[in-house]
């Protein structure tokens, strides 16, 4: 019996023996780092980064000195879109491996992406120094060289890389030829750039970033059925493309026609719920529609999935511009081009929610930066034109919608801001030219012929102006610009019975026939014929109770014929019969700032805030009142945004706000709005030119400060504040 216990022990010990060595063999660090690695890489190759992430994290864990594993946790990080992350571990591999070229390439990339130019060619030299005929030396000289503006040497470069015949994999080569499009591309040759991309795909017809940049090629060339077939092949055959991503939604919120890529993205998420991808074009598709509670459910889906996604934040920060809260907008692109400062969709969109917030100059680097990341988008470059437009800068203005032009000789949108641009640069002649050409891209745009009107206007032949301001209205009828300077002509020439006679036509032609009435009363008040202006003025505020200037007319009107207390009486008596009668309220607050009681007239305001409070009209008064009599200014601000909000192009409103901001002292920000409001009064009210010339003056320029504040005191017959402005910048 012992004997048989003794045979059993040894079978045992025999069977412990190998499996202790097997364990031993298999649960050394360099095994556990293996295994992490393989399990990495397996993730990474499937798209799922941030899982790939925390398992070459292990590996590194297991053998810190792997200079390998820092590489591969470095490329992992950089599709993350941890850059500094990246940086650090390929630096480290560097350190422990100083012959590892892949990872030094990585560096120079990552210094060139950040601008330093010089740190990038320091990394050049050293992979020259170890083998300079190595594809990293060739690919980093070509990106160095598109930098510094040299296009011919980076293409030398990319084709003496070919003739090498160096690169080990098809699908290398034929990036190395989307390489070469894309510097074709900015050199705008580009037969030859559909040339290299053809190629590209002739050597490997999965490489989805050529189908891309051909369908981006494409949409620069005016061809979008074109490039819709690119992209729509490109989506088919890799539905979970991250590079598709924004540069396919961005194609179908420009043309309108997603449904295919709705039901594509729809179908894929029903056969993988846990798709990112299919939740961020699906949350892409929500915003194009609109649809901002579906869009939140997938951000908040691809967000609580890895809290560090950019294109959950680029999406967050579009669901804030949806809903007007444009500060934080800015905060997440902002925090969308740290992690991606390559991407042109997240400066563009940040450009955008600059714009928004007011942050002119901001906006015009964002753009700037957008268009220099994707020359062949037009887009940002457009957007820049209208900022620069915005701010004044008309030279920038021109210089970009010449670039637009160069392209696409008939891009309406070039050829309208190009020729605004023009004609603040006072070159008239070549400005009419620009909107001639606009008018034969789109005959039926009545806005082509209100510009050439104003045009002639400013050139004096003034019979050519009415037949293109005529033609506007014809094109559409409720063009009330059109309509306005057609009755200024008639006026200005002495026949004011044709001025009104021409506007009491259109009253049957027009949507919105509340302006027109407000024309009529200004007509008939320009007569001295105040009982019928007013009765017309009233009208309109009855038809349309936002008809901001209307109120102030009315009131103007009033107070020259030294009625308001029987004004006041008639507006009580309709606030008796109707206590919800808004435009009732706000007259009365009108009155009673006429009679310089601002106390009472805010009590009006805020009633009919109370009853409506999105009224802008109410909004910005109040504002304003508590700015110039005492309020509080942070109430004031709230007030004015709210009514920007609700009425954005209104001028007056920015005015408001403006002077809200110079009196908290952010002069920059006061002038944003300053000009903006200046420019839409094209300089002719003398408050806004005070206020302006104020701001500049605390603004530090002094120049300007005195010559806008000349302006508002030759308009007003001698402004008393502004009088004073220009003694203290005279001394």
């Amino acid at each position: 019996m012992k004997r048989k216990v003794l045979i059993v022990g040894i079978f045992l010990l025999a069977a412990i023996v190998p499996l202790t060595v097997y364990y031993l063999a298999t649960n050394t660090p360099e095994a556990k780092r293996d295994r992490y690695l393989q399990k990495g890489r397996e993730y990474m190759a499937a798209g799922k980064t941030s899982e790939g992430v925390i398992m070459l994290s292990r590996a590194l864990n297991a053998v810190p000195t792997s200079a390998e594993t820092r590489y591969e946790l470095g490329i992992a990080l950089l599709k993350k879109g941890d850059l500094q992350g990246a940086f650090g571990q390929f630096q480290r591999a560097v350190d422990l491996d100083p012959g590892m070229i892949q990872a030094r390439y990585q560096l120079a990339s990552l210094y060139m992406m950040g601008g330093n130019i010089s740190q990038a060619k320091e990394g050049w030299a050293k992979i020259r120094d170890q083998n300079q005929d190595s594809v990293e030396a060739h690919l980093l000289a070509a990106k160095i060289f598109v930098a510094e503006k040299d296009p011919d040497a980076a293409l030398r470069q990319l084709e003496e890389l070919l003739s090498k015949n160096i690169q080990k994999s098809d699908s290398d080569i034929a990036k190395t030829h989307v390489d070469i499009g894309s510097i074709y591309s900015i050199k705008r040759e580009y037969k030859a750039a559909e040339a290299a991309y053809r190629k590209a795909l002739e050597i490997d017809p999965t490489l989805q970033r050529a189908r891309i940049a051909l369908a981006g090629l494409y949409l620069v060339t005016g061809n979008q059925a074109k490039a819709e077939e690119e992209l729509m092949s490109a989506t088919k055959a890799d539905p979970e493309n991250e590079e598709l991503l924004h540069t396919l939604g961005t194609f179908y919120r420009g043309t309108g026609r997603f449904e295919d890529y709705q039901k594509l993205y729809s179908d894929l998420l029903t056969k993988k719920p846990d798709s990112l991808i299919a939740k961020k074009r699906l949350a892409e598709i929500g915003l194009i529609y609109g649809d901002i509670k579906r869009t939140k459910t997938f951000v908040a889906q691809i967000l609580k999935a890895d809290p560090s996604d950019t294109d959950g934040h680029f999406f967050q920060g579009q669901i804030y511009m949806a809903e007007r809260d444009y500060k934080k907008a800015v905060d997440e692109f902002v925090l969308v081009t740290r992690n991606a400062p390559q991407s042109a969709p997240g400066f563009y969109n940040l450009g955008l929610a600059q714009l928004a917030d007011n942050q002119l100059q901001k906006a015009k680097a964002s753009l700037t930066r957008a268009s220099e990341l994707d020359p062949s988008w037009l887009q940002p470059r457009i957007k820049l034109v209208a900022a620069a437009l915005d701010s004044g800068d008309y030279d920038l203005a021109w210089q970009e919608a010449e670039k637009v032009l160069q392209v696409q000789p008939k891009n309406d949108a070039a050829l309208s801001l190009g020729g605004a641009a023009l004609v603040k640069k006072g070159d008239l002649g070549k400005a009419l030219e620009l909107f001639k050409k606009e008018q034969e891209v789109d005959p039926n745009s009545a806005s082509t012929y209100v510009n050439i009107g104003a045009i002639y206007v400013m050139q004096k032949k003034i019979p050519e102006a009415l037949k293109e301001y005529e033609q506007a209205l014809k094109l559409d009828p409720d063009r009330i610009e059109a309509l306005l300077t057609i009755t200024q002509i008639y006026t200005i020439q002495g026949n004011g019975k044709a001025a009104f006679e021409r506007a009491s036509q259109q009253l049957a032609k027009v949507s919105n026939q509340a302006q027109v009435y407000q024309l009529l009363g200004q007509l008939k008040l320009g007569e001295k014929d105040f009982a019928q202006g007013i009765a017309y003025l009233e009208k309109a505020v009855g038809l349309d109770p936002n008809l901001y200037s209307a109120y102030f007319l009315i009131a103007s009107a009033q107070g020259a014929q030294q009625k308001l207390d029987e004004a006041m009486e008639n507006y009580q008596k309709i606030i008796d019969k109707n206590p919800r009668a808004i435009p009732a309220y706000m007259l009365m607050g009108v009155a009673f700032d006429q009679k310089q009681q601002p106390a009472k007239a805010n009590e009006f305001y805020q009633k009919a805030l109370d009853i409506n409070q999105d009224f802008a009209p109410a909004a910005n008064n109040l504002a304003w009142n508590y700015v110039e009599h005492g309020g509080n200014l942070d109430t004031a601000l709230a007030l004015a945004q709210k009514a920007r909000e609700i009425n954005p192009q209104n001028p007056s409103i920015a005015d408001t706000l403006g002077w809200i901001y110079y009196k908290r002292g952010a002069y920059p920000s006061a002038l944003g709005y300053l000009k903006e409001s200046n420019e839409k009064f094209q300089e002719k009210n003398p408050t806004v030119l005070y206020h302006l010339g104020m701001a500049y003056y605390k603004n530090g320029d002094k120049s300007l400060g005195s010559e806008t504040l000349k302006k508002a005191v030759a308009l007003n017959g001698g402004s008393p504040e502004a009088k004073k402005a220009l003694a203290e910048l005279a001394s």
